[in-house]
């Protein structure tokens, strides 16, 4: 399901959805991973708080991604094969989808790993 199934918090100014443990779709041919999307309106933020964050390779506890409005993303290479046929996920996290343009600070700037843009080509 999209993530506005997710939504818990809404403001004018920006949504909060929650990523908690749940079962995933239930058809044994469903692919739980998420689709490739862009957010035309908003500016997405998402804070991996604890588990396995399925549809992406290389993100740990802790990791925070960016994808700003109108930018393409979505699970990486292989994340989709991977999900077919699970049950379930134990992933925790946090998203914040913005109605106005984030500003980056030099701290993100400093944190920033600037090969993200590379997670979606296959090894």
């Amino acid at each position: 399901m999209p993530p506005p199934i997710h939504q818990t918090f809404q403001t004018s100014a920006f949504v909060i959805c929650s990523f908690c443990p749940r079962l995933y779709d239930y058809h044994p041919k469903a692919i739980p991973a998420p689709y490739h999307h862009s957010n035309i309106d908003s500016d997405e933020v998402l804070y991996y708080v604890d588990g396995d964050f399925m549809s992406r390779n290389d993100i740990e506890q802790g990791h925070i991604t960016l994808h700003p409005a109108g930018i393409p993303h979505g699970p990486h290479p292989g994340a989709m094969e991977r999900s077919i046929g699970q049950k379930e996920t134990q992933e925790l996290a946090v998203m914040v989808d913005t109605f106005r343009p984030l500003k980056i600070t030099q701290h993100a700037l400093d944190i920033e790993n600037p090969d993200y843009f590379k997670s979606w080509m296959p090894h």
